[in-house]
């Protein structure tokens, strides 16, 4: 049990530091958006280059930090029922939950986010605007991004395993506390 709350604290960390650092995209962005506003100002036109800066590294921030989301859970949750159930309960149902939706999105999307990144690279693909810079890096940080979904999954499952272990070791203890009386 020691080994597995180990390897998921470690994916933990890992998406943390990640989710953390790519978070500073967003002051790429704006900074990008005050010197397009002021050079605008300046010159009268805009610049060819900013709008691919700023959709190139929001996409790049919005799946590097979908790992780190999940991982504080930053999503929206209807817990009407899921609130009364019993502890083992739930993690029953997070981990099937896990297993149906994630683990097969995972086996599609990750291997499929390596070959765009591949092929983008090998051919040398460029944006479509007239600065055309290259689109691997994006497609790279789609793989990253969702390899570290997929690892954030991983360590959710460990998670709910260990929780279920917990619940049926915290049922037992109580059944022979029970009888024991």
């Amino acid at each position: 049990m020691k080994v597995i709350k180990r390897i998921s604290s470690v994916i933990d960390l890992v998406n943390d530091w990640i989710g953390r650092i790519s978070s500073f995209a967003v002051l790429v962005i704006l900074a990008v958006i005050v010197i397009e506003v002021i050079l605008r100002r300046l010159f009268h036109s805009p610049q060819i280059w900013t709008m691919d800066v700023i959709c190139m590294t929001f996409g790049c921030y919005i799946i590097m930090v979908c790992a780190y989301g999940f991982q504080k859970k930053a999503f929206v949750a209807v817990d009407v029922l899921y609130a009364r159930l019993k502890p083992l309960t739930q993690h029953i149902l997070h981990l099937i939950t896990y297993v149906i939706f994630m683990v097969p999105f995972v086996f599609v999307l990750v291997p499929e986010s390596w070959g765009f990144f591949l092929r983008s690279f090998l051919s040398g693909e460029r944006g479509y605007s007239v600065w055309a810079p290259p689109a691997w890096p994006v497609k790279l940080a789609l793989f990253v991004g969702l390899t570290l979904l997929a690892l954030q999954g991983i360590s959710e499952m460990l998670k709910q395993v260990t929780g279920i272990a917990e619940a049926l070791q915290t049922r037992s203890d109580a059944k022979k506390g029970g009888d024991a009386a």
